[in-house]
């Protein structure tokens, strides 16, 4: 259950922006299933090429910044391919529970990488991933999913449904829940449905169930619609106390739209002073053993627009 006049506003600006911008940037979600849904071959002799050309269009959302999942199980099906295969067969088999084909998956990866790794220290292959396969075999059932962007939709939308940090298998319940029944209002919206298929060619999926456009619609929520400062003060004055931000910054997010934050350097691996006007300074999630960075949820909470306010570390201080 949620909030159904939270979902409207939502909708309404969605609708807004929908033509103007957010298509042209997001329309290749639909091109990655269709590329996916056209290349798919569990039995191809080649698997690693198959597995290549199927994921090819998906590269936004399967490579990112320190995070490589399309290159390390690509890399895998190439060292070890009838293994991979078989993560593949046992994952789209839905005879079996999805959240334990998920959990099989992730463990599978494990011993991929002890014997495959090359000395990596992380395969990627979690929730995030996982869930993005089965998105692209199956669009008329499943959603990406993300912890961050579940939890940001549920609080926006007042939603009965509840995130907690590690509870992996109920997240993902409570994920796929809040989105199905987001779906079912979105079939509702003629004024929706039919915009977003005017905007359908052959290189597109056409989205029958409308999952694709649903998994849109939560990641405009939690990126685009927040960065707008629609949130309502109540969620972002509750985002602020969780994540550590100090209550001065809770204040001018309420009428400004922006966060600030903190932020320690050492110097020793990297240094302000060295970085030039327009760099830009990555920095992981996970340290090099996998394990969470210190006060995880703020990197969680950080969006484009926030300021930051540096401090380099001894012993330039």
């Amino acid at each position: 259950m949620f909030n159904q006049s939270r979902l409207q506003t939502v909708l309404a600006q969605y609708k807004k922006d929908f033509l103007e911008k957010h298509w042209e940037e997001e329309k290749y979600k639909w091109e990655a299933v269709k590329t996916f849904q056209d290349n798919w071959d569990i039995q191809a002799k080649d698997f690693s090429d198959m597995l290549g050309r199927s994921l090819a269009k998906a590269g936004n959302l399967l490579t990112s910044m320190n995070n490589f999942p399309a290159g390390m199980i690509i890399g895998f099906a190439k060292a070890a391919p009838e293994e991979v295969r078989s993560m593949y067969m046992d994952l789209f088999d839905e005879s079996k529970d999805v959240y334990e084909r998920i959990g099989n998956f992730k463990k599978q990866a494990d011993g991929l990488l002890e014997k495959y790794g090359n000395g990596a220290k992380q395969h990627y292959q979690y929730e995030n991933a996982i869930t993005t396969y089965l998105w692209l075999r199956y669009p008329d059932k499943y959603y990406i999913y993300k912890y961050s962007e579940g939890k940001t939709v549920s609080d926006e939308l007042e939603s009965s449904y509840s995130f907690k940090k590690g509870a992996y298998k109920e997240n993902l319940r409570s994920f796929f829940g809040l989105y199905n029944e987001i779906c079912e209002e979105l079939k509702k919206d003629a004024e929706l449905v039919h915009l977003f298929k005017s905007q359908l060619t052959d290189q597109y999926y056409p989205d029958p169930e409308l999952k694709t456009l649903t998994g849109d619609v939560g990641f405009y929520i939690s990126h685009d619609y927040l960065q707008q400062g629609n949130a309502t003060k109540e969620n972002i004055s509750s985002k602020n106390s969780d994540s550590g931000k100090d209550a001065g910054a809770s204040a001018n997010i309420e009428t400004t739209g922006h966060g600030y934050w903190w932020l320690n350097a050492n110097p020793k691996i990297w240094s302000f002073f060295n970085l030039q006007v327009g760099e830009i300074q990555d920095y992981t999630l996970y340290n090099e053993n996998g394990n969470k960075r210190h006060v995880f949820q703020n990197f969680i909470d950080a969006k484009a627009g926030d300021l930051v306010i540096g401090h380099e570390a001894n012993p330039v201080k």
